[in-house]
């Protein structure tokens, strides 16, 4: 991950996500509700397109929930960080396959989700402590996944926080 390079306005229309990849009519956001629930999910329609209950255990806050409409799906780099460190000059299919990565998204409590925005490591991590290590460890994966750069305070912060191999 080298340093901070120079981009293009951030624009959230430019990067596709909550699609429907494999025509189920489930998005991208359904997919991963389903996923991440602990018990059985149910549907607004018996057709079983939009979630709409479940069980939930968020990992930023420990929590559970069990109503759907409480869930944001949280990008664990997300898409204006990626935009700003590389993903800039993707092409609109890189940036769709980016902001509907599976391993990039995890069902979180709404308001954890806008607390934390497009921030890095640095600048926000989760209330829960116990989940410090598993998230810095999924942020640098996803990262190195996509070839994004870091700053050197996004480096330094992550490289003190001690956690075990």
């Amino acid at each position: 991950m080298g340093l901070q390079t120079p981009y293009l306005k951030y624009n959230r229309k430019d990067w596709p996500h909550w699609i429907d990849e494999d025509n189920d009519c489930q998005n991208t956001r359904s997919e991963i509700l389903q996923r991440d629930s602990l018990s059985p999910v149910r549907f607004k329609r018996s057709k079983g397109c939009n979630v709409t209950w479940g069980k939930w255990l968020d990992p930023y806050t420990n929590q559970t929930f069990t109503k759907a409409s409480d869930i944001d799906i949280d990008h664990v780099v997300p898409l204006a960080h990626a935009h700003k460190f590389g993903g800039y000059n993707w092409t609109r299919k890189q940036k769709r396959v980016f902001a509907n990565d599976l391993e990039n998204l995890i069902s979180v409590e709404d308001n954890a989700n806008q607390a934390k925005s497009y921030k890095a490591p640095h600048q926000w991590m989760p209330a829960n402590n116990a989940y410090h290590c598993t998230y810095l460890k999924k942020w640098q994966r996803i990262k190195a996944k996509y070839q994004l750069s870091a700053s050197k305070q996004e480096i330094y912060f992550i490289k003190n926080v001690k956690c075990k191999a």
